[in-house]
């Protein structure tokens, strides 16, 4: 093969060109870092922090230093992000107390213990033994909420999930 100096260009234009190429595809499949509170809050109308004192049927709702942001647009009942809790509460206020109380002890036990969901519903139901508002009726009351649910999100399917909640309550109960 000849080596001439048009061949070199049109060879490191072609690895140029390969290399940012693979610059971008990198740039475009990192992950997005999650928002801060105030981008969050920022990126649509109708988000809000939750008023002090905010809870459910008189039990303040509490999560360490956590904010909570009410989203009347969230495509679920309640989610996280690094440093605080959201909830629709137009689809949190339709759901019975014990099962309101468990989805914001879910999404607390993110912020506290990682993305994991199975450590997530088992903090939830832990705290919910030692708050005193969870008892096996309650246990009971989320699985008929969560049992038809299909898996997703890294979430077990409904019953899987279920049974999961009933070992961790056994735990807790100790």
């Amino acid at each position: 093969m000849d080596w001439t100096p048009a061949r070199l260009r049109l060879l490191l234009l072609i690895g140029l060109a390969v290399a940012c190429a693979l610059f971008a595809y990198q740039i475009a499949s990192a992950p997005a870092a999650p928002p801060t509170l105030a981008e969050y809050l920022s990126y649509a109308p109708g988000r809000t922090l939750a008023p002090a004192g905010y809870g459910v049927d008189g039990t303040p709702l509490a999560c360490g230093k956590v904010q909570i942001v009410l989203n009347p647009k969230l495509d679920d009942v309640a989610a996280a992000e690094p440093g605080f809790v959201i909830l629709n509460p137009a689809a949190f206020d339709k759901l019975p107390k014990v099962v309101r109380l468990y989805a914001f002890g879910h999404e607390c036990g993110h912020q506290l213990h990682g993305p994991d969901e199975t450590v997530a519903d088992c903090s939830a139901i832990a705290d919910g033994v030692s708050q005193k508002w969870l008892d096996a009726a309650g246990v009971q009351a989320i699985c008929d909420f969560w049992k038809p649910l299909a898996a997703d999100k890294g979430h077990l399917p409904g019953p899987a999930r279920c049974e999961a909640m009933k070992v961790c309550f056994a735990k807790a109960k100790g």
